[in-house]
This record gives structure tokens, C-alpha cells and sequence, in this order.
């Protein structure tokens, strides 16, 4: 078996480029970018850090609603390949005031509606609670409302929280909920990382310029 750190797809080199709280702020697009979205405490950052290969590189934070601006990460494959990681704000954090979620989604809306170089976005979904309202609205932007069309990688986070004899029902659930296959992950055991980037990099290849 070969080992996943001498991988093709392996990260060898990743850095924090910016991070933005208006359009205005965006870096200058640099190639493929694949963004990162779910609600707040879904495990977004620990899978960040996992794909990126590093422990801290992307703040996590045991605090929900935490990030509330665009995280930009450049990140090298073992094999020449670059991508810009994104990390969007979560979403769906009640204690928040209104205003400052609908700027959040506001932001969030126009950076998928208009940036160019988006390639991919994944959709987290937290394998232990199903597909909620604001997932749904997520989803049916994507499909609806971008400009580029971005191709969408659904993601099932805490795979690691079922029992085992639970986990394929719950994945499955969450799937017929979500319209579309999945790839169930674990921030603890690794468990997807191979799957998201495979996924990730044919989507590049396939809405390639």
C-alpha cells in the first residue's frame, strides 16, 4: 500500500495567503480555487488542516461563528499542482446578531456568484444531524445561483462520532436528503481525505479554461 504522504496528491507546501471581509479585499485570482462552506462547528477548519497536511494552519476554534471573513490558503500538491483553499465563514450560528449574518451571506453569495477561478465548492454536512434548512438553501444556490457553476463536492464531517453499525444508515440518510452521493470523512482518523482531493482535482481538470 502506498504510503498517503508520498501520494500525488499529497500537500508538500501550504501557506495563509489573505483573508477578506469585503470583495474589494479578494487577492488577485491565481488559479483554481475550491472553497469550503457549512455551518458553524460542522469541523470545517480541522478538515481544512487535515487536507492541508498541517495541525494549525487554519484557526479552529471550540467558539461557533468564529470566522466571519474569507480564509485564502495556498496549497502544493506533491506532484507541481496548486490550488487556493477557501474557508467561508460558517453559517447558521443563532447568537449572532441578524445584521451580521446577513453580511455574512451576503459576502459569501457574491464570492460564489462572481468569482472566476472557483472550481469547486464542498458542502459540509455533520454526519450525526442530517441535512438542515440552511444547507438546503446552500445547495440550491449552488446549483442555481452562481455564475461559473462550480462543481459541488458534498461532505459528511464526524463520521468518526457514529457507531459503527449507524454509520452507513446515517450516510446513506443524509444522502438521500442531500440529492447527491457523498464522501463520509473523520478529522481524526484521515478518514476521506484521499476521496476529497481526487474529487477535488477532477473537478479542476474538468472546468478547466
Amino acid at each position: 500500500m502506498t504510503d498517503p504522504a508520498l501520494a500525488p496528491w499529497a500537500i508538500v507546501d501550504a501557506s495563509f495567503v489573505a483573508a477578506s471581509k469585503t470583495l474589494a479585499e479578494l487577492p488577485p485570482e491565481q488559479g483554481p480555487e475550491l472553497a469550503f462552506a457549512g455551518r458553524s462547528n460542522v469541523g470545517k477548519s480541522s478538515l481544512l488542516n487535515l487536507l492541508l497536511g498541517r495541525r494549525r494552519l487554519v484557526r479552529t476554534s471550540t467558539t461557533p461563528g468564529c470566522t466571519r471573513q474569507l480564509a485564502f490558503f495556498h496549497a502544493r500538491a506533491r506532484d507541481g499542482r496548486a490550488f487556493l483553499l477557501v474557508d467561508l465563514p460558517g453559517y447558521g450560528y443563532a447568537k449572532r446578531s441578524k445584521g451580521e449574518r446577513r453580511s455574512w451571506a451576503r459576502l459569501v453569495e457574491d464570492y460564489l456568484g462572481t468569482r472566476a477561478a472557483l472550481r469547486a465548492v464542498v458542502v459540509l454536512l455533520d454526519a450525526r444531524h442530517g441535512v438542515t434548512d440552511t444547507d438546503a438553501q446552500l445547495l440550491e444556490l449552488l446549483d442555481t445561483g452562481a455564475r461559473a457553476r462550480p462543481h459541488v463536492i458534498v461532505v459528511a464531517t464526524k463520521a468518526d462520532k457514529l457507531q459503527k453499525s449507524r454509520q452507513r444508515a446515517a450516510i446513506d440518510a443524509l444522502e438521500r436528503a442531500a440529492g447527491r452521493k457523498l464522501i463520509a470523512t473523520s478529522a481524526v482518523s484521515g478518514q476521506g481525505v484521499e476521496a476529497i482531493w481526487r474529487a477535488l482535482r477532477a473537478a479542476t481538470d474538468a472546468s478547466a479554461p
